[in-house]
């Protein structure tokens, strides 16, 4: 540690400055590390400018597909009327049967499905695969 005048232990505080020297070498070695960074990045963004039209080759087939104007964002007027509607919807789908004769779909209620599946079982699979070796 270093050693401490009279003075200093009997103001209770240090009594003398600190030395300017070193906190000027300090303060210009940051000034210069500042300076010498914005130049680099300057020169980095110049490089990078120069080279970019070499180094790009054809567009990705899909940027035909992007979305170049972005809407506003869509809000909803009443949230809850929505959620309500939406869970009709979503409980018509689970809870009724419906059949689709041009698709030849037809969809019973998940209740009805998992009496069905509790019943029977589930279907076992025959044939050869890397499962049943």
């Amino acid at each position: 540690m270093a050693e401490q005048s009279t003075a200093s232990i009997e103001a209770g505080h240090e009594v003398s400055d600190a030395p300017a020297g070193p906190l000027a070498k300090i303060g210009i070695a940051m000034a210069v590390l500042v300076i010498v960074s914005f130049v680099g990045i300057v020169v980095l963004f110049k490089v990078l400018q120069y080279y970019q039209p070499l180094l790009q080759g054809e567009p990705h087939p899909l940027t035909a597909t992007r979305v170049e104007t972005m809407s506003e964002p869509l809000l909803e007027i009443d949230t809850p009327r929505v959620r309500l509607a939406q869970k009709a919807v979503e409980d018509a789908a689970l809870n009724n049967y419906t059949l689709d004769a041009e698709a030849g779909i037809a969809t019973i209620p998940v209740d009805r499905a998992m009496d069905l599946l509790a019943e029977r079982g589930l279907p076992v699979k025959t044939g050869t695969g890397a499962a049943s070796q």
